[in-house]
């Protein structure tokens, strides 16, 4: 059963208004219990080759690019691998996961839980859960929920706090972390020699849980 068709919301009057399915928080968990559990594997596996590439260039000739682009190329390669056939690169560049029903989305988040982009048309769109975007050349994924699969930066140059967030009316609803899936936290970690490498190092905050929002 599709528990996104029952959770209360008139998705009728969604349609109407030219939004997607509504996505809750206990729904979301239940439908991609699988895929959330790969998610934060894929994530741990792609921090770790994000730190085995970053060694091969000294701190000093870095471009200012440089890891953002190691990092999403990074997470691709073991996102595909780990996804198969269900993850693909959409307009644009952007990685993109179709699985269950939703759309999931990958990007660094700021220290609100917002994805960071630059704001576009389109990306009002998926924050407002519209369904047409200049996204898809599908347009079977005009009525999925769109969620975003994102991680944060500590101070110290870690990724860290992966989560799924769902946002609607540019509101974050709900997030997904690996407590609320009682996952264990103690993700592997490779040994550091100094701060250049520390830096660059995967790692997981624990926090406490967040509720949906009202």
């Amino acid at each position: 059963m599709d528990l996104k068709l029952h959770t209360g919301g008139n998705e009728l009057s969604r349609k109407r208004q030219g939004k997607r399915m509504l996505a809750t928080y206990e729904a979301t968990k239940i439908e991609l219990a699988k895929e959330l559990v790969l998610l934060f594997e894929t994530f741990e596996e792609a921090m770790l080759k994000v730190n085995k590439s970053l060694h091969s260039f000294p701190v000093f000739t870095r471009s200012r690019t440089l890891e953002a682009s190691i990092v999403q190329s990074c997470f691709a390669e073991i996102l595909v691998k780990n996804f198969l056939g269900k993850a693909f690169f959409g307009k644009y560049k952007r990685l993109v996961l179709q699985a269950k029903g939703y759309v999931i989305l990958f990007k660094k988040l700021d220290k609100k839980g917002y994805p960071m982009n630059i704001k576009t048309v389109n990306v009002q769109s998926m924050l407002n859960q519209n369904q047409m975007l200049d996204l898809f050349q599908d347009s079977d994924y005009n009525y999925d929920p769109i969620v975003f699969f994102g991680y944060k930066k500590n101070k110290i140059g870690q990724y860290v706090s992966p989560q799924l967030v769902y946002i609607d009316e540019n509101q974050v609803s709900f997030t997904i972390e690996p407590h609320d899936l009682q996952l264990p936290m103690n993700f592997r970690k490779p040994v550091v020699e100094d701060f250049e490498q520390q830096q660059i190092i995967p790692g997981l905050k624990n926090t406490s849980i967040k509720k949906e929002a009202k």
